[in-house]
């Protein structure tokens, strides 16, 4: 199964900071010997990567300088990483260009490892001891999790969400901070004690904040619909509405219930920040340039940027926001240009520097242990099953996963290191909120048993049918029957199209 993560943004800053590459059929045993490489010894490596100039930048440099004698050759994936199917783009690019080592997103990993392609990494760990204790326990589950129990690759970074809040707001209206380890639902709660007062959500970037909108809890930025944060809650609390194995959906429940009846609630009281009506977009965007010199463009709306604006009490999101809101080292330019702000394009002031804000975690459920499945993994390095410079290509990814590049790029780069030790200067801000021990693996399995493009059409009829209700034009019982109804038809439909390829 080939899904899409929900963590664009992230994913979007990632592709221009990671490595990209894979091989041809055929896997290894996790018993065969890797042997060794000593800085005297000759060799040839071959690397995909996004740019050649940016993987010399942060990778190659140094590494020539640990083995003058290894000839590095580096072959681009830009093509394969922004086709519209980066997995099946990716195993093309395999098959012609056979590159020795590898880093790939989380969804090419899962599907080269389930086909065999990638060398499984036990055997080369114990013999030379490297130390995966170092590694945050949930990044490695997580590896492990998508490689079907084994380890074939290692991320040195990571993305996760947490919850920030805007400490002045909490304040001036008398209600407590949230803590660490609330449930959905105190969260929800707390986002109803602010007066809220509805913005427009439909006016340009640079009219953003010149209201007096209030919101409790404010959308991601990546945001695209009102069906988002009910799937997020609802994953929280270990609830399924989809199973690809049994090929049933279940979404009229009462489980189910609750969560909608909650945020429908809050969307119409406004406690919640809704959807642009353009899908969440709205009118602008951000250039997003990262450290490998990559180039990436997101866009966003007025809803999803309350919390920056000094708007919105809460929002949950990831690392992108705290560089944006100017900790960290991404540059960020407005894709047009905002006269108010005295700007003719280019870089500009971050927004929500002047928001006094911090974080706490994710909110989780207390029936799954603290587990959440708001992690993701877009720069995860493997070795080609294939390859016939395993000394070489093991000595890469121990350099781009090791402790000494992990110690310079918590000074210098945005991504959440994997390596605990080396955690992101992050001002004095809660950066240990997002560092969750537990993975989801429920709602991991779900996603893997569901065929391609079904989460996002069923995320798509969703978003409608709860539109719907926000508008009044039906109830709640209403909107579940029709998720339902309408569900299980686009599953059966899915499953019957991916049994005819």
């Amino acid at each position: 199964m080939r899904r899409k993560r929900r963590g664009l943004a992230t994913s979007l800053l990632a592709l221009s900071l990671t490595l990209t590459a894979c091989t041809s059929g055929g896997g290894k045993e996790a018993g065969s010997a890797f042997g060794s490489l000593d800085r005297e010894d000759k060799g040839t490596l071959k690397v995909g990567y996004f740019n050649e100039e940016a993987f010399y930048m942060q990778y190659g440099n140094a590494f020539q300088a640990m083995f003058p004698n290894v000839e590095l050759e580096v072959v681009s994936t830009e093509e394969a990483m922004s086709a519209d199917d980066p997995v099946a783009a990716m195993e093309s690019f395999i098959e012609e260009q056979q590159p020795d080592a590898v880093l790939l997103t989380e969804e090419q990993y899962a599907e080269l490892a389930k086909d065999g392609k990638l060398y499984d990494l036990d055997a080369a760990v114990k013999q030379d001891k490297f130390d995966l204790d170092s590694f945050l326990p949930s990044v490695i589950d997580l590896l492990k999790a998508r490689g079907g129990g084994k380890l074939y690759g290692l991320s040195p970074s990571f993305s996760s969400q947490a919850l920030y809040y805007n400490k002045d707001l909490f304040d001036k209206y008398g209600v407590p901070y949230p803590t660490d380890g609330m449930s959905w639902e105190e969260v929800l709660q707390l986002a109803a004690r602010f007066p809220a007062k509805k913005g427009s959500d439909n006016v340009s970037l640079d009219k953003v904040g010149a209201d007096d909108a209030l919101y409790g809890l404010s959308l991601p930025m990546q945001t695209r619909d009102s069906f988002e944060l009910i799937r997020e809650i609802g994953e929280a609390k270990g609830l399924l509405y989809a199973d690809g194995e049994a090929k049933t959906v279940s979404f009229d429940t009462p489980e189910w219930k609750a969560v909608v009846q909650s945020v429908v609630d809050g969307y119409k009281s406004g406690s919640i920040s809704t959807v642009s009506s353009q899908g969440g977009g709205g009118q602008g965007g951000l250039m997003i340039r990262g450290m490998g010199g990559g180039k990436s463009t997101f866009s966003f709306g007025p809803a999803t940027m309350r919390f920056m604006s000094g708007q919105a009490a809460m929002t949950v999101d990831g690392p992108m926001l705290m560089n944006m809101m100017g900790i960290g080292g991404v540059k960020i330019a407005t894709a047009t240009a905002t006269k108010a702000a005295g700007s003719s394009g280019g870089a500009v002031k971050a927004p929500g520097q002047d928001v006094n804000w911090d974080l706490v975690t994710i909110p989780t459920d207390p029936s799954q242990e603290g587990a959440t499945g708001s992690m993701s993994l877009d720069t995860i390095f493997a070795i080609n099953a294939s390859s016939e410079n395993l000394p070489a290509a093991w000595e890469f990814l121990k350099y781009a996963n090791g402790e000494q590049l992990a110690k310079t790029s918590s000074k210098s780069s945005p991504a959440l290191s994997a390596r605990t030790a080396y955690k992101n200067e992050a001002d004095g801000k809660n950066i240990d909120a997002f560092y969750n021990e537990k993975i989801n693996e429920q709602a991991l399995l779900q996603e893997d048993s569901l065929p391609a493009g079904f989460a996002q059409s069923f995320g798509n009829m969703a978003a409608g049918q709860i539109d719907q209700a926000v508008k009044g034009t039906q109830t709640v019982d209403e909107a579940l029957k029709a998720i339902q109804s309408q569900g299980q038809d686009l599953l059966t439909k899915a499953l019957a199209d991916e049994a005819a390829e």
